[in-house]
């Protein structure tokens, strides 16, 4: 049986910031992470996304995009049959109050771009997530 996650890249729209949570619990416990969960029944990976989001911040995306989806192989104990999804979306900068999941704060591009952070949760993924989508936007307005 798969187990389907998201994970949420909210960035405000002047692209500078995006929104982090510190978590309160497992995995990744008192480090910066995305927003995102479980995705449920028969939800496509856009509207577990929009719900998220909604449920941990009250933020209503605007335009979600899927960026990738890892599918992290049978092999690895920790992982296995685990599929994530990498949305994004650009939205208004509002202060989100804290909860069970943690503290939440807009960081900088640079906090999270720093590779020697030990603060952001995972294994570097959030900074090769935020580069591609950066890299993504500048492509697109490149052939508009």
């Amino acid at each position: 049986m798969n187990k389907n996650y998201v994970v949420i890249i909210l960035f405000n729209k002047d692209k500078d910031k995006l929104l982090l949570v510190k978590r309160n619990k497992k995995p990744y416990k008192n480090c910066w992470n995305g927003i995102g969960g479980k995705i449920e029944g028969n939800e496509t990976p856009i509207e577990a996304a929009k719900r998220e989001c909604m449920e941990e911040t009250s933020i209503s995306l605007e335009n979600p995009k899927l960026l990738v989806t890892y599918v992290y192989p049978e092999s690895n104990i920790m992982n296995s049959n685990t599929h994530l999804h990498v949305i994004y979306d650009f939205v208004q900068e509002v202060e989100v109050v804290d909860n069970e999941e943690g503290y939440y704060e807009w960081k900088t591009i640079d906090f999270v771009m720093d590779i020697y952070n030990k603060e952001i949760a995972g294994l570097s993924n959030l900074n090769q997530f935020v580069k591609e989508i950066l890299d993504l936007e500048n492509i697109k307005k490149f052939y508009e």
